[in-house]
């Protein structure tokens, strides 16, 4: 299969690592400043344990997403496949689509039953646009 990937920007790959370990570090700090203070000590632990328990989801997601951060388009003489950033894989068989559009900015899918898509085209690049484009002049 033929593939062009996107370029992902450093916030997009690491949003969840980096808010993981924002909201590691404001509990810890939290619980470091209300160490010593006895004004309402249930209080503090509790957010201090509900900052913790929000970073560690953090990243808990990002080990889960770690492999999914990719956004591709890839396709054969049988099917096209084009996967969003952080989403699912939608695949098309290319005898069973209407049309199929590459615009300057778009990658148009028109599949039976309003079941195509629209891929935003932005932060591919031209040599990997004009091959796309290459591929489906004629579709």
């Amino acid at each position: 299969m033929q593939r062009i990937n996107r370029k992902l920007g450093f916030f997009k790959r690491h949003h969840f690592t980096l808010f993981g370990f924002f909201w590691l570090v404001l509990g810890v700090f939290y619980f470091l400043l209300n160490l010593g203070g006895d004004e309402s000590l249930s209080f503090n632990w509790i957010i201090g344990i509900a900052y913790l328990v929000v970073g560690l989801l953090y990243l808990f997601q990002a080990y889960r997403s770690r492999n999914k951060d990719a956004e591709y388009i890839e396709w054969n003489h049988e099917k096209l496949n084009y996967k969003p950033n952080m989403g699912k894989v939608h695949s098309y068989k290319l005898e069973s689509l209407i049309n199929i559009t590459v615009s300057k900015n778009n990658l148009i899918i028109k599949a039976p039953g309003a079941q195509g898509t629209m891929a935003p085209l932005k932060g591919y690049s031209k040599d990997d646009i004009s091959k796309l484009r290459g591929a489906f002049q004629d579709h």
